[in-house]
């Protein structure tokens, strides 16, 4: 999408959650299996593809008495892995919750998720967090295949749409937050999926509005398309969670949910935590994902 995350980079101080202290990983293990293992809680560094950054992988306290959900939350351009991790607070979440969280890092120097067809030679990442997803609910690891949600934030945001699109089949819900959606192919997920999306309304980085002359990229275009692949109900219900928030939100064929959070002061970024409590787009988005399972995978 083309998006300098110089608003995000810099707000991640000003934003991190007061409980976000990442702490090294505790071991770096070939695969999810190890890091699951008992007594295993904390950070680790998962190696999926040779040549990419490794997962960082947060694994809650406590042994769980089953699988454990997983979530994917995805970096914007030029952040890794652990600076999302620190900048969402996503890992104390986690911790309070029980489940696994997992930050990839896009490739390059500079990270850039190709979020694009208009990028020939660009990475094939929907190929490589299909692979990631694979890694973490496969038979020798503790991630639960029918509870697999992603966000994520900016370019991060962009991506988990596409996923959203390109891995239906792996997925619970998606969750994107200020994504930029107008380089995106076109959307046509293996089956539909439950999505929320939450934007900031003075967000001038990705407007919520898209950009003129054509307006590609609108908050409002992207919702009306996973409306129509959801089979939604035509009128929104409003509501207020909390002060300068505006939810919209629709029902849709067997049991799915489109969701959006229109924050009415928020910039570009990951709105909430100390900016702007006590909304939580960290909260906000656990909330959606967890409520929902991968009902084909369940029988």
């Amino acid at each position: 999408m083309g998006v300098v995350m110089l608003a995000i980079a810099g707000a991640v101080a000003a934003f991190a959650h007061p409980d976000a202290t990442v702490r090294p990983p505790a071991t770096t293990s070939a695969g999810s299996g190890a890091a699951c293992a008992a007594g295993a809680a904390g950070d680790h560094s998962v190696e999926i593809d040779a040549g990419r950054t490794p997962v960082l992988l947060h694994v809650p306290p406590g042994r769980p008495s089953g699988r454990r959900p997983v979530i994917l939350v995805l970096p914007g351009a030029g952040m890794t892995g652990r600076d999302m991790a620190r900048y969402t607070g996503y890992s104390a979440l986690a911790d309070t919750k029980g489940f696994l969280v997992a930050y990839p890092t896009a490739s390059g120097s500079r990270p850039f998720w190709n979020v694009s067809t208009r990028r020939p030679g660009a990475p094939d990442d929907v190929d490589y967090l299909r692979h990631v997803i694979t890694a973490l609910t496969g038979s020798a690891a503790c991630g639960d295949p029918v509870r697999v949600g992603v966000t994520g934030v900016s370019n991060g945001g962009g991506m988990s749409a596409l996923l959203a699109c390109r891995a239906a089949d792996l997925l619970a819900a998606a969750a994107p937050v200020a994504g930029g959606y107008s380089t995106l192919p076109d959307c046509r997920p293996q089956r539909p999926l439950p999505i929320l999306e939450i934007h900031g309304l003075r967000d001038e980085v990705v407007p919520y509005g898209g950009r003129a002359p054509s307006y590609a990229g609108a908050v409002g275009a992207y919702i009306d398309g996973w409306r129509a692949r959801d089979g939604c109900a035509r009128k929104a219900v409003a509501a207020k969670p909390q002060a300068r928030v505006l939810e919209l939100r629709w029902s849709c064929a067997a049991g799915r949910m489109v969701f959006h959070d229109r924050v009415i002061d928020a910039e570009h970024g990951w709105p909430g935590e100390d900016s702007l409590r006590p909304f939580s787009s960290t909260l906000r988005t656990w909330q959606f994902l967890s409520a929902f399972r991968d009902e084909l995978r369940s029988h």
